[in-house]
């Protein structure tokens, strides 16, 4: 896979999710599958290190040893709700956000309401923040209703962050978190509809690949 080498630069204090040009190169080479993990691997800065951490472990098949893997990583940021800077913060979350997928139910809540914090404080000072308003919607979606969970706002967020998409693996990624609410409601017109608006940005993004084998194999969400 061709990929032109990251600068390995990093922009702190920034206001604005992934400001830095490196990284949103990166992931947009990333979402369309086009990557090289290679290129941030040894950076020292830890929002680069964050982001290695969180596609390696995507590598990973034990489910054990992924959840090991990424607590080990997550554990790394110990002093990040002293940080302002909001990349290093998103890339944070973004641990958290994965490793609820194999952790228990109590480490699901922790994690959650850490993640819920972090995209809460961004917000505070920059309220078109796209991976603030993608999360808090990913969050209200996959919530039970119990704990605040809510269909309306997740769709809500998830038409706020495709409004604030700047980069093209943004729209790609509110295309496809739209198509999962529709899944989720049972609306197999506008799911289809969401599924070929993703498709016309990136024909063969991983994401979305994973997100129909879970919806057709296992019948849920991303």
């Amino acid at each position: 896979m061709k990929y032109i080498a990251l600068l390995l630069i990093i922009f702190y204090s920034s206001l604005y999710s992934y400001n830095s040009e490196e990284i949103n190169d990166f992931y947009n080479n990333y979402y369309s599958t086009k990557y090289d993990i290679k290129t941030i691997e040894d950076n020292s800065s830890q929002t680069y290190q964050n982001l290695y951490f969180l596609i390696q472990s995507k590598k990973i098949e034990d489910k054990k040893e992924k959840y090991n893997y990424l607590k080990e990583a997550i554990n790394q940021n110990k002093d990040y709700e002293e940080s302002d800077d909001i990349d290093y913060l998103i890339s944070v979350s973004e641990l958290m956000n994965y490793i609820m997928y194999y952790c228990n139910v109590s480490e699901k809540i922790s994690f959650g309401s850490k993640s819920k914090d972090i995209y809460k404080n961004i917000l505070a000072k920059d309220e078109k923040n796209f991976f603030a308003l993608l999360g808090t919607g990913i969050g209200y979606m996959h919530a039970p209703v119990i704990a605040g969970g809510s269909s309306k706002k997740a769709f809500q967020y998830f038409n706020k962050a495709l409004i604030n998409a700047k980069e093209t693996y943004q729209k790609y990624l509110a295309y496809v978190w739209l198509s999962q609410y529709y899944f989720k409601m049972e609306d197999n017109e506008n799911y289809i509809k969401y599924i070929k608006m993703s498709k016309g940005i990136y024909e063969n993004g991983y994401l979305l690949e994973y997100a129909m084998d879970r919806n057709l194999n296992h019948e849920k969400t991303l």
